[in-house]
C-alpha cells in the first residue's frame, strides 16, 4: 500500500493516549526498579510539554485528567503546560474546538463523550451535533476575538474556560486571522442563519457548501484508481495484514470497513449524519495543469482548494480504542473479542471526563484503591464533588449514584483553572520558536508525531530540561552522600524527555518499515542529544512466545511486545522515549 499524494492534513494520530507525567516519571526512574518501588512525583512543581504534530489532543486530556494521581487532591492554578505545535492552523483550530466540547459543563458527561468521539471520528454529523459544532464556533469567534481586541478583560471573556485555559500569545497577526476565520467557517453562512432552524430548506442551504460524500468519494476514486470497484478487497487487505498483523485486532473489521468506505468510524446507534464535519474541510495549495513547458512539465497558477484533505487510511480508533488502564475490555471469548475499539474508545473518553469531574479514578468495579465505583457515567454530582473526591472514597454511596445537576462542580473547575495551552503558530519551527532563548531548558517533555518526525533537531533537544548532575555532585560532596550517587539522582530527577510516535500502526508500512522508521528516529534523538531509555529486566507478564502460524491460543495475532531501548515498562510499544544526556 502506498502513500496517498493527497493526503494533506492529518486531524488524529496513530498512537494511544499518554499520560505524559507518568511517561516521564517512569522514563527517569531507574528502570531496574520495579514499578511498585518507583516513587510518584508528588512535587507541585510546573510541568511543561511541547507538542510537536501530535494532531489531536488525546495527550491533553489524558494527562490532566490523572494529574491529581501524581501531585494529590489540590492542583495549582496553571500547573500544567502544553505547547501545542501543528503544521496548519485548521488542525491547531480541532485542538481548542475538541477540548471546548469536553470543558463545557451545559451536556450530561455521556453525551459530551459521544459529541466528542463524533467530532474527532466522523467525517459527516448528526443534525444535532453539527448544531453543537457551530454553537461552539460562535462562542470561540466572540471570545477568541475579543482576547486578540485586548477585552479579555471583561466580565463575560475573563469568565470563560476558553480565556482561562488557551493561550494565543504566541501567533503572529496573520495566524490570529486565520485561526479566527477557521471558526468562523465552521459557522453556518450569514444568510442562512436569518432562516428557521427548524426549516429543511435551511439544513439544505447550511449543507450544500460542501457535500462530504462527494468530497471524500473524489479522494477515494483518485487514490484507488483502476481499483476503486474492489476497494473492499484492499480493505480487507489492509486489515488483515497490517491492521490485526500489529496487534490492533481490537478494532472491529465492519468498524474499520466502514470509516475506510464512508469515513463514519464512530457509529451511535441507529443515527444517520446528513451534514458535513466542518473541523475537517481545510484548504490544500497547488497548481493547476493549464499548459506545458518546452520540457513537457505541467504549468498553470497556484490555488487554493478548500476540501477534505485528511487522512482516509489510517482509522482514528488508534488515539483511545486500542489500549486502556482496564484490560478486562480486551479480553477474548470463544475466540473473539468481548468488547471493540469503538467501545474502548467510549470508556477512556468517558472515564479520563469522569477523574476530572470527581478527582479520582472511574472504577467500574470498584476494584482499585482510590477509585470511584459506580456504573452510571452521570452518576456523579458535581454538588458533592468536594465532600467525596477528595476523600477518594470507592464505595458505591448515595453521594455516588447522585445524578448529574446540570453542572460539574468545583473539582471541574479546578482541574481546567490547572491546565494552560499555549498555540504556536505554523510557521518555521525552529527558527520561530526553538530558537528563542526563553524556551531552553524550558520542557520537561516533547512529544513528537509520527508526521513530524523530521522535526527533531538539536534545535528541539535544547528545549529540554537539562540534568543537574553536576549541582547535585556539589551537594553530595558537602553532604552525605558521594558526588557521584548525587550526581545519578540529580540525573534522572531532572532530565527531560523526548517521546517519539513510532509507525507501528501505519497501513502502509508492514514491520521492516517500522523498524527502519524507529532506528532512524534513534539516530535523529542521538544527534538531538537524547539516548534511548534502557530496556527493562524484567519483561511484562503474559506475553508469550507467538507461534510459528501467527495465531495466538485466544485466537488473536497480537504480536510480542517490542522489546530494547526506548521501550518503557508500563508504556505502549508505539512510542519511543528518549532521556536528554547534555
Amino acid at each position: 500500500m502506498s502513500l496517498d499524494p493527497h493526503h494533506v492534513h492529518n486531524f488524529w494520530g496513530v498512537s494511544p493516549a499518554l499520560d505524559l507525567r507518568d511517561v516521564v516519571r517512569r522514563c527517569r526512574a531507574d528502570q531496574a526498579t520495579s514499578d511498585e518501588g518507583a516513587p510518584p512525583d508528588a512535587s507541585d512543581a510546573p510541568f511543561s510539554t511541547l507538542l510537536v504534530g501530535t494532531n489531536d489532543p488525546r495527550h491533553i486530556v489524558t494527562t490532566l485528567a490523572r494529574a491529581r494521581r501524581h501531585v494529590g487532591p489540590a492542583l495549582g492554578e496553571r500547573s500544567l503546560s502544553f505547547h501545542v505545535y501543528e503544521s496548519s492552523m485548521v488542525e491547531a483550530a480541532r485542538h481548542v474546538l475538541l477540548l471546548c466540547v469536553l470543558m463545557s459543563d451545559d451536556l450530561p458527561p455521556s453525551e459530551r463523550v459521544e459529541r466528542f468521539l463524533e467530532i474527532f471520528m466522523n467525517a459527516t454529523l448528526r443534525e444535532s451535533t453539527a448544531e453543537l459544532v457551530e454553537t461552539c464556533a460562535a462562542r470561540l469567534e466572540r471570545v477568541v476575538g475579543a482576547m486578540f481586541a485586548g477585552e479579555a478583560d471583561a466580565p463575560d471573556v475573563a469568565s470563560d474556560r476558553v480565556c482561562q485555559v488557551f493561550d494565543f500569545s504566541l501567533l503572529k497577526f496573520k495566524e490570529k486571522d486565520e485561526l479566527v476565520e477557521c471558526f468562523r467557517s465552521w459557522r453556518a453562512d450569514p444568510e442562512t442563519r436569518l432562516v428557521s432552524a427548524a426549516s429543511a430548506a435551511a439544513r439544505a442551504a447550511r449543507g450544500a457548501r460542501f457535500d462530504a460524500d462527494a468530497l471524500r468519494d473524489a479522494r477515494l476514486r483518485r487514490y484507488y484508481d483502476d481499483r476503486y470497484d474492489h476497494r473492499r478487497n484492499v480493505v480487507d487487505w489492509d486489515y488483515n495484514m497490517r491492521v490485526d498483523a500489529a496487534g490492533a485486532g481490537v478494532i472491529h473489521f465492519k468498524h474499520f470497513a466502514q470509516f475506510r468506505l464512508t469515513g463514519i468510524a464512530y457509529p451511535v446507534r441507529e443515527a444517520t449524519f446528513p451534514r458535513p464535519n466542518p473541523s475537517l474541510l481545510s484548504a490544500a495549495r497547488g497548481t493547476t495543469k493549464e499548459f506545458k513547458d518546452r520540457e513537457l512539465k505541467d504549468r498553470g497558477r497556484s490555488v487554493e482548494t478548500r476540501g477534505f484533505w485528511g487522512d482516509i487510511l489510517n482509522s482514528p480508533y488508534h488515539c483511545f480504542g486500542t489500549d486502556a488502564e482496564d484490560k478486562s475490555l480486551f479480553r477474548v471469548a470463544n475466540r473473539q473479542r468481548v468488547h471493540d475499539a469503538v467501545e474502548v474508545s467510549e470508556h477512556n473518553v468517558a472515564a479520563c471526563l469522569f477523574e476530572m469531574r470527581a478527582g479520582a479514578p472511574w472504577r467500574r468495579d470498584g476494584g482499585a484503591p482510590g477509585g470511584v465505583a459506580t456504573e452510571a457515567m452521570n452518576a456523579w454530582s458535581g454538588d458533592v464533588d468536594d465532600e467525596v473526591a477528595h476523600r477518594g472514597t470507592r464505595a458505591d454511596t448515595p453521594e455516588t449514584r447522585a445524578e448529574w445537576c446540570g453542572g460539574d462542580g468545583a473539582v471541574f473547575e479546578e482541574t481546567w483553572r490547572a491546565a494552560r495551552v499555549a498555540l504556536v503558530g505554523p510557521a518555521d519551527l525552529e527558527k520561530a520558536f526553538l530558537a528563542k532563548p526563553k524556551f531552553a531548558g524550558a520542557f520537561d517533555a516533547a512529544v513528537v508525531g509520527a508526521w513530524h518526525a523530521q522535526r527533531i533537531t538539536p534545535a528541539l533537544g535544547k528545549t529540554l530540561k537539562s540534568s543537574r548532575a553536576a549541582e547535585a555532585g556539589e551537594r553530595g560532596a558537602t553532604g552525605g552522600a558521594t558526588g557521584g550517587e548525587a550526581g545519578d539522582a540529580g540525573d534522572r530527577k531532572n532530565k527531560g524527555v523526548l517521546i517519539v510516535e513510532g509507525s507501528k500502526y501505519f497501513v502502509f508500512a508492514d514491520a521492516k518499515a517500522s523498524a527502519a522508521f524507529a532506528e532512524k528516529t534513534r539516530a535523529l534523538a542521538r544527534d538531538a542529544g537524547c539516548a534511548p531509555v534502557p530496556a527493562a529486566e524484567d519483561e511484562p507478564e503474559g506475553d508469550e512466545d507467538v507461534p510459528e502460524s501467527g495465531i495466538r491460543a485466544d485466537g488473536s495475532r497480537r504480536p510480542r511486545r517490542a522489546r530494547g531501548g526506548g521501550v518503557v515498562k508500563g508504556v505502549d510499544d508505539v512510542h519511543r522515549c528518549y532521556v536528554k544526556t547534555s
